[in-house]
Formats: C-alpha cells, sequence, structure tokens
C-alpha cells in the first residue's frame, strides 16, 4: 500500500478514535473542556524545536493504531504534581483510550506507600515486615536510588508486599509479566509468590538488575514475598514493573514530592533501568520546586537541566523528549513567585538548543498570577501550588489536546 493511501486510512482512523474529523487547520478538542478565559487556548501546543525522534515516535504509534502491533513507552518523571498520579493517570487513560485495546499494561510503579509516602491514587499498597526507606529529595543521604527516586530496603527474615489496582474510574490492570528490581543478592534472598497455586517462571536478570515472573494466566492483583536465607545483607526494593503480552501503550510514571531537578541527578541506577522499559516519549515536568524561592539560581538550573537531559539521551538515545514547564504558583500561599517565569525561560532555551519538545504550561495557564485564578475558579489546592483533581484532569486534557494537534500536523505531512 502507497503510503499516501495508508496516511489518508489512518487519518480517518485517528477521526473516529477521537471522534473527530481531522482537517487541516481545525482545532482538536475530542473532550469537552470547559472552557475558562484566563487560559491561553491558542497557545496550547507542543513546541516541538524540530525533534529528531518525534517521527520515530509517531511512526510506532501509527504501526500500533493502525495494524495492533508493538508496545509504545511513554515515561514521565517529575515531583509532587506526578506522585500523585492524577495528572499522568489522566494521561495515562487519554493515551490508552486512543483506540480500542491500547491498554499495554500498568508499566513500572514503586510502593511509595512503604516509604510512608502518599502512594499513588490509582493502585492500593499493603506490606508487611519492617523497612526503612530513603528518597532523592534527602540531601544528607546517599543511597543507590534508580528510576522511582524511592527505594526500601529489609532485613525482616519474611517480608511481604499486595498490590491491587483500583478499578473505579480508572482501568484494571491484568499482567502476565512482572519485573522485580532490586540488589541481586539471589545467595541471601528468595522471592516468591504468596499462593503457592499460580503457577509461573522466574529468571534473574543479573545485568538489568531485576528479577522477573512470567506467569502461565493473567493475574490482576499481586502478592509477593522476601525470604530471608542467611543474615547478611538487606534486600532492597527499587521498583516494580508490571506487563502484559498485548500490544498497546505503557505510561510509566514516578514521581518525588519536593523533588527539584538535581534530585534525579542523584539516582546513579536511574539510566540502566530506563534501558529495560525502552521508552519512545519521555515526559519530564520539573521546575517548580528550584524556582519556589525568591532567590532563584537561573545558572545552576540550566546545568542541571542539560545534565539531566543528557541523562535522559543516554539511557534512551532514540526517544523523544518532552519538557513540561512549572505552572504559576504562591510562595507559601502569601507571595507571588517572580521565579516561575525564569525557570521557564531557561528551559525553553536549553530546549531549543538541545532540539528538546517543549509544552510551556506556564504560558497555557496565563502567567504571572493565574494560579489565583484558578484558584477562584475552583481548580487548585489552598496552598494555590498544588491542583484538586479538576484542576490535574484540565491540564491532563490540555497536554493531551496539544499532542493529537502535533501527531495531525505528522499525517497532514504525510500526504
Amino acid at each position: 500500500m502507497k503510503i499516501k493511501q495508508m496516511m489518508k486510512i489512518k487519518a480517518g482512523l485517528i477521526g473516529i478514535f477521537v471522534g473527530i474529523g481531522l482537517l487541516a487547520n481545525a482545532q482538536i478538542n475530542p473532550f469537552d473542556i470547559k472552557k475558562y478565559d484566563f487560559i491561553k487556548y491558542d497557545d496550547n501546543q507542543i513546541i516541538t524545536n524540530d525533534n529528531t525522534y518525534l517521527d520515530d515516535f509517531y511512526c510506532k504509534l501509527d504501526s500500533l493504531i493502525l495494524f495492533g502491533k508493538g508496545k509504545v513507552n511513554i515515561l514521565h518523571i517529575g515531583d509532587s504534581h506526578i506522585q500523585a498520579d492524577y495528572v499522568s493517570g489522566h494521561l495515562r487513560k487519554r493515551f490508552q483510550e486512543m483506540a480500542w485495546g491500547l491498554n499495554g499494561g500498568r508499566g513500572f510503579v514503586f510502593p511509595v506507600q512503604i516509604a510512608k509516602s502518599n502512594n499513588p491514587w490509582n493502585y492500593r499498597v499493603k506490606y508487611s515486615g519492617s523497612w526503612e526507606s530513603c528518597k532523592n529529595v534527602e540531601h544528607t543521604r546517599n543511597c543507590e536510588l534508580g528510576l522511582a527516586g524511592f527505594l526500601v530496603k529489609t532485613t525482616s527474615e519474611k517480608a511481604s508486599i499486595h498490590v491491587t489496582f483500583t478499578d473505579k474510574e480508572y482501568p484494571q490492570y491484568h499482567f502476565t509479566k512482572l519485573r522485580v528490581y532490586h540488589n541481586m543478592d539471589t545467595a541471601n534472598w528468595d522471592i516468591q509468590l504468596m499462593d503457592t497455586s499460580i503457577q509461573y517462571q522466574i529468571r534473574h536478570v543479573m545485568d538489568s538488575a531485576y528479577t522477573q515472573l512470567i506467569f502461565d494466566e493473567e493475574q490482576d492483583f499481586l502478592d509477593i514475598e522476601f525470604l530471608k536465607k542467611t543474615e547478611a545483607g538487606y534486600f532492597v526494593l527499587h521498583g516494580l514493573s508490571f506487563d502484559n503480552d498485548d500490544p498497546g501503550i505503557v505510561y510509566h510514571s514516578l514521581g518525588v514530592n519536593g523533588a527539584e531537578v538535581e534530585s534525579w541527578l542523584k539516582c546513579p541506577k536511574m539510566i540502566s533501568e530506563i534501558q529495560t522499559l525502552h521508552p519512545e516519549l519521555i515526559i519530564i515536568s520539573l521546575g517548580t520546586n528550584d524556582s519556589y524561592t525568591s532567590k532563584f539560581n537561573a545558572p545552576q538550573f540550566e546545568t542541571n537541566v542539560r545534565r539531566l537531559i543528557a541523562r535522559m539521551e543516554l539511557a534512551a538515545p532514540n526517544a523523544a523528549i518532552l519538557w513540561v514547564t512549572p505552572g504559576d504558583n504562591y510562595r507559601y500561599r502569601r507571595y507571588l513567585n517572580y521565579s516561575t517565569s525564569k525557570a521557564t525561560e531557561v528551559i525553553l532555551k536549553v530546549a531549543q538548543e538541545k532540539q528538546i519538545m517543549v509544552w510551556d504550561f506556564y504560558d497555557i495557564m496565563g502567567e504571572l498570577n493565574a494560579i489565583m485564578k484558578w484558584y477562584y475558579a475552583g481548580l487548585t489546592a489552598k496552598d494555590r501550588l498544588h491542583y484538586n483533581k479538576q484542576g490535574y484532569e484540565l491540564q491532563g486534557n490540555l497536554l493531551f489536546n496539544a499532542f493529537l494537534k502535533a501527531y495531525n500536523d505528522h499525517i497532514e505531512k504525510q500526504d
């Protein structure tokens, strides 16, 4: 089939999937987004900066949607806005609803509750055993952190973790494969399921520091235990990744409350763990905490932004990278934060030079003091820094619509 014919079929299919016609220069708003006069809807677009790998991402998405082939992996890292998984969870749902059957699995998660922090809202964790924790925002600790930005460790004779995915207003995630990222101390620790009737195979991938469990049948919850065989050492957990055998989109998201760009630079195992996920698109939502000060250090922030981009390029050299700028906020609920615009300027500058994409949320939401308009519209928390569920869903819809506009441009270029 000729490329032009294929793209015409694709345009028609996408129009069906999102409930709109993909017409030249048309505004793409597939969801009924409530209109607010303070949001710059005309600016709601992804600044692509001629990103080299964006077309590769789109082509893999084309193959998945048109022919049902392959997995498309998206990785999203950030701060407290991402740890709770409201905006990223909404984006995950929208991406997996682009067409029927795009639920490719839940992907990489961390049982944050074990670290005594707020767990993402869409899965529940129970555990046994005595665990210690470490996270990338702690300045006096030096831990071998990875992609999660957290780790937990135990010396308990027997420890366990139970994970269930909520299904109210959110997809139910079944899995046939599980990766347990941990210190590869197999001489001193055993990993096994608590239900001995479940049939599975287990293998240790030493080079990538994970143990994989492959199940004979689909599972919808996890009960796993870690058994101490000797008196030596800790069992250290870096994360869990839930996968299935279906083609689809996998949207991995990891956040740490209070994280700055520098926080993710303190995660030495992050590169090797990202390499196991093979992301085609990496989204970075950072800069809020870096600029949550009246003494913003722009040169240091720029250095850190460049270093993090370099690490992402090393971990996933063929991935498209998208940086989401921080939103306007009030410092300590009282002071206009003039530093947010400075951080945004740095991100825009570096992104243009490095040819990575940007979604300029600071501009789109209305720029300086826009947070008060969002607050009076009932879209934020009382701190005028975080958002409520409605506000996060609005952000997710705006970013997803911007993505669809960019995808539409990709389709039109093929005609």
